[in-house]
């Protein structure tokens, strides 16, 4: 009796496992050169645009207003990791360099 059950969820665990390989994962998004710079310069500028600001931004520069929201929720949360970063490595955050958020191209 134990085997019956054990063999049968072993056979629903695969069958879930092929669904899930057969949905292809959505590709991500890399931001254009434009696009990435207009945003940092923007979070520079203000940390929590509004809602009908990132809607403008979105439509400026031809994305989702999901994609820009997230924009602007990770560099914040980059922005704290950061300054978090260089408070335990003996940095304050009022010296040249260290609380800036970091941006990479990728």
């Amino acid at each position: 009796m134990i085997f019956a059950l054990w063999g049968a969820c072993k056979r629903k665990e695969q069958e879930q496992l092929k669904e899930r390989n057969s949905v292809p994962k959505k590709q991500r998004l890399v931001f254009t050169d434009l696009q990435r710079r207009t945003l940092i310069a923007i979070f520079k500028e203000n940390k929590r645009p509004s809602k009908e600001m990132q809607v403008t931004i979105a439509q400026q520069l031809g994305l989702e207003l999901n994609t820009v929201s997230n924009f602007f929720m990770n560099a914040r949360r980059r922005c704290v990791d950061h300054w978090h970063h260089d408070l335990q490595h003996g940095h304050s955050p009022g010296q040249p360099g260290t609380s800036a958020p970091t941006f990479s191209k990728a």
